[in-house]
């Protein structure tokens, strides 16, 4: 790899001296080299004889050059190249794989070796029909970037929304007042002998089952025998006292008639009746109601009082209460406006998540795929414009280069072993077992612990880092809004761990349902250690047949090691994790200078218009 890099570098030196070495020997390069650089030094119209014809030079620095001392002996640059390597820090970047050389993005490494494949399976789509420096040259569309790590699964919900409603009443004490004959009677008490009334053991009864009540204040005897008909003085006046009771019948006794009436009740009027009596009138809808539920007991809004009715007065306890329920009221819903009118998001399948579907869902999952934040996918179309090739002065030569298929093939079997030798579970002689994890969404909801790939995708450094710094490092990391709603630490890790691509997405189940409506789902998730770990469960289970389990009772086992012996990696598709494998690199400060020279001799023609 290394010896190939050099001789391009190499070859591209050369081509900027001779465009027609490819037809000579390298020692007929050398010499032809060694002669234009005499040449040109002897050229003393190339060299400038006043200021104002320097400054017209890109990047001349004067005539002392210290390149100036190959010129003579060009076999000496690579002998002073040999000795200088190890204190050129390009050099150790590029050899000794030192960590501070600057890194290409995932999405950069992979949209290029998708796109590469695609065009060394059929270069001609992109390249027939190129001429350089002519006017037939067109530019051909690079096939679009198909990273499935860029991309996460959103979903919305349609159907019958359950909503829970708090909704009260309040009951209240209504007076009722009634007209009723009453017969009148004054009462003495039953000590009392040679009054002419009756005695109060006659109304025990009826006062006792509310036929009869006292009407009016004691009185003394002779003033209840005037009141009755019996002149003043008269011989029942005496010291006892009389009560004044009322009836709505006659009652039977033993004593005289009154004068004024020849009865024993001395009066009969029609008499006014106030009672009150506690009214649930106000709540009757919610009691027959069986998706409402009382919520406590009641309580009182209008307390003890005494409240004049029609003359009467009546006092209670307590006047009005309220009560309350808690209703649950269906209705239908949707949440899917927003991806329906995403035109980067495409529709997968549709689930239904009622916990014992029997006939139409009454709550159903809508599954898109959509490009995660900050990926490649759905970027702006590029294009390939002619052949790889390398021009100086105007002529041309294409530069033939042959994709080697050998590479990802050893970084993946060396990471394979590995990471085999690190998940190999002794107790049960398994391989690449993850860890079930969930988190939860409210149907028709706001808050959502299952963001993960839809706040953008993550490298597996940043999210180790976060995750071994405990709460804090995870809570600055995690999708923000995770940590202003009710999500768990475990919810906000998991999101982290989707996000580097460690969790295969296993489905969504219906956590919580009332009345058969699903309320709050939950996606179960399957994570591994590595993103690798992840690749071969997916697509190892593809070629065992062996599918994942329901998302409520999925344990994410791995393989065992007979399992494992049986897969095929040839036709497994590791793209994914290629660039988590191959360091960045970085052309040596020697080609770039090789290029900076190019640049400067088409400038100064540029300049002078040869």
């Amino acid at each position: 790899m290394k010896a190939s890099r050099a001789l391009v570098c190499l070859l591209v030196a050369l081509a900027a001296v001779s465009p027609v070495l490819a037809q000579t020997t390298v020692e007929e390069a050398r010499e032809e080299g060694r002669k234009l650089g005499n040449e040109t030094r002897r050229d003393s119209s190339l060299v400038p004889t006043d200021s104002a014809r320097a400054e017209a030079v890109p990047g001349y620095a004067g005539t002392a050059l210290p390149e100036g001392n190959f010129f003579d002996d060009p076999d000496r640059l690579e002998a002073a190249g040999a000795s200088a390597r190890h204190r050129s820090e390009p050099y150790r970047i590029t050899v000794d794989g030192d960590r501070t050389r600057p890194a290409f993005s995932n999405d950069e490494i992979l949209a290029t070796t998708r796109r590469a494949t695609s065009i060394e399976n059929d270069p001609s789509t992109y390249l027939d029909g190129e001429e350089m420096g002519g006017s037939a040259g067109v530019c051909t569309p690079l096939p679009p970037g198909t990273d499935a790590t860029g991309y996460y699964e959103a979903s919305c919900n349609r159907g019958s929304q359950l909503t829970e409603e708090t909704r009260s009443c309040t009951p209240v004490m209504v007076p009722r007042t009634t007209t009723r004959q009453a017969y009148k009677y004054y009462a003495a008490g039953d000590g009392v002998y040679g009054a002419p009334f009756p005695r109060e053991g006659d109304f025990a009864g009826a006062l006792a089952n509310g036929s009869c009540w006292a009407s009016g204040a004691s009185m003394g005897g002779c003033a209840a025998s005037v009141a009755v008909g019996y002149r003043s003085g008269n011989k029942f006046c005496g010291d006892y006292s009389v009560r004044a009771i009322s009836c709505t019948s006659e009652i039977v006794s033993n004593s005289p008639e009154m004068p004024a009436t020849g009865k024993l009740w001395y009066a009969r009027t029609n008499e006014l009746s106030v009672t009150v009596e506690r009214s649930d009138a106000s709540c009757q809808a919610y009691a027959g109601d069986g998706q409402c539920v009382p919520s406590g007991p009641d309580q009182c809004t209008q307390g003890e009082e005494t409240r004049l009715i029609d003359g009467v007065a009546i006092t209670q306890p307590c006047w009005e209460w309220r009560r309350t329920y808690q209703c649950n009221f269906v209705s239908p819903a949707s949440d899917c406006s927003e991806l329906e009118a995403n035109n980067a998001c495409s529709f997968v399948r549709t689930e239904c998540l009622d916990d014992d579907p029997d006939g139409a869902c009454r709550v159903e999952e809508r599954i898109y795929r959509c490009p995660a934040p900050g990926s490649n996918v759905g970027g702006a179309t590029q294009y390939i414009c002619g052949d790889d090739v390398y021009c100086i002065n105007g002529d041309c030569e294409p530069i033939v280069r042959e994709a080697s298929t050998e590479l990802k093939d050893a970084l993946v079997a060396l990471h394979a072993i590995d990471q085999a030798g690190k998940e190999f579970d002794e107790d049960d002689l398994s391989l690449f077992r993850g860890a079930r994890e969930t988190c939860h969404k409210p149907v028709f909801g706001l808050i959502n612990c299952c963001a993960g790939k839809a706040s953008g995708l993550l490298s597996a450094g940043a999210g180790a880092a976060a995750i071994a710094a405990g709460p804090a490092g995870i809570a600055a990391l995690a999708t923000p809004f995770l940590t202003l709603f009710a999500c768990s630490q475990d919810e906000k890790k998991l999101d982290i761990r989707d996000r580097m691509g460690f969790c295969h997405k296993v489905g969504t189940y219906c956590s919580s349902s009332i009345l058969g409506i699903c309320k709050t789902k939950r996606t179960a998730y399957c994570c591994f250690e590595s993103k690798l770990s992840r690749v071969f469960q997916e697509q190892g289970r593809t070629q065992l047949g062996k599918p994942w389990d329901k998302p409520k009772t999925e344990q994410c086992l791995g393989f065992t090691i007979d399992e494992f012996a049986r897969l095929d990696l040839s036709v497994m598709d590791f793209t994914e994790v290629y660039a988590d494998f191959m360091d960045a690199a970085k052309l040596p400060d020697e080609v770039e200078a090789m290029t900076q020279i190019q640049q400067r001799i088409e400038g100064y023609y540029d300049l002078h218009g040869k």
